[in-house]
């Protein structure tokens, strides 16, 4: 039994309002009452809710200053932060560096490892980067089975250091296979099939697909929620392709509202850690159509909670999604597969606890670490 509250510093180098993040601020809202939480990122407004005048510091967007790596020094004394947790790459280095100065121990999740999509020579700077600043870390977290194994495929140094903590997602009611809320009815045609995508409008989400899949499909209607850099060109691909079967909402506060209305959920992604957008859609009995890459594989059983297709094969996703909005009967069978799943492997009562643990078991060992 801990005498005191471990005190937590969890950082992010982006304030985009993508998964790493989601996943970070609902890990520490749901940790507040057993531990103290304060927060490193950049000024946001959409996290505003998270914060108040103690708990958290800015720094910079995706950027090493050294400026920050003292503010987080003067903060971590301050506050009396116990454990570092950093999300993400950018989040990484900097943790890094605060842990070696401050001598806290420092746990980092990397919420996606995405080497393919960079040049050889960034590729072996990251990999050289991991094998010199890697043994810094006191855990190192991977989201998923696949993320692991393409860690160690890739020769990032990961030591006896890691562990499987899979993302969570909060247990959502089973959505009714005829259920349609009037409000947030996604089709212009109550009939039609909706399609449904929730993702930031950057390369890796591979939206460009989902805008190709479409075409194909002038009898379904899609829906994308989000948006991000790409929005203007994604926007301006539809126009040209004369496509008029997509809806594109923009950001939502409240995306259950939309997932409800919609039939089937597709990620069209180039990679991922664990996506929370797939496992969101599950937790509520969506059928998943999914690229068969990183991340992705680990959510659904492929042909029993969902399909998953090859990233070269778009008429392969087309043919899946074809398959799911013709038989009613089979949707609701993957549907219901999906929720299961989901309840079993990414229930966020599941990851809370793995994180307790860990936290209490490398606070403790700090502690007889100094004692020594």
């Amino acid at each position: 039994m801990l005498s005191k509250k471990i005190n937590l510093l969890m950082i992010s180098s982006s304030s985009a309002l993508g998964g790493g993040t989601k996943h970070m601020f609902s890990l520490g809202d749901s940790l507040k009452k057993e531990f103290k939480v304060c927060y490193a990122l950049p000024l946001n407004n959409h996290f505003n809710k998270y914060l108040n005048a103690k708990n958290h510091i800015y720094i910079n967007e995706r950027k090493l200053d050294l400026r920050d790596i003292i503010k987080l020094l003067i903060f971590v004394n301050s506050e009396s932060i116990d454990i570092i947790h950093a999300h993400g790459k950018g989040a990484g280095v900097i943790g890094r560096f605060v842990s070696f100065f401050s001598k806290k121990p420092i746990i980092y999740t990397f919420h996606g490892i995405h080497l393919k999509c960079h040049s050889w020579y960034k590729r072996l700077i990251y990999i050289i980067y991991e094998f010199l600043l890697g043994w810094i870390d006191s855990k190192k977290v991977l989201v998923s089975k696949s993320e692991k194994f393409y860690a160690r495929k890739s020769k990032i140094f990961l030591g006896n250091k890691s562990i499987i903590i899979n993302n969570g997602v909060s247990n959502m009611s089973l959505k009714k296979i005829d259920q349609i809320d009037k409000k947030q009815n996604l089709s212009r045609n109550e009939t039609k099939i909706n399609v449904i995508s929730v993702c930031r409008f950057v390369k890796q989400k591979n939206i460009k697909d989902i805008v190709l899949i479409a075409k194909e499909l002038s009898h379904i209607q899609f829906s994308i929620i989000g948006d991000g850099p790409l929005w203007k060109e994604i926007n301006l691909l539809i126009v040209e392709k004369k496509i008029n079967n997509i809806m594109m909402l923009g950001k939502k506060n409240n995306i259950f509202k939309y997932l409800y209305s919609a039939d089937i959920y597709l990620s069209t992604s180039l990679y991922e850690g664990l996506p929370i957008s797939i496992l969101e859609a599950m937790s509520i009995g969506l059928p998943i159509v999914a690229s068969n890459v990183i991340g992705n594989c680990d959510t659904i059983e492929n042909e029993k909670s969902g399909f998953l297709y090859d990233l070269s094969d778009i008429n392969n996703a087309v043919d899946f999604l074809e398959k799911l909005s013709s038989c009613k009967s089979l949707r609701k069978k993957m549907g219901i597969q999906a929720f299961q799943r989901q309840r079993k492997l990414f229930s966020k009562n599941i990851m809370l606890n793995s994180y307790k643990k860990l936290y209490k078991k490398e606070y403790l060992k700090h502690l007889e670490n100094k004692n020594i």
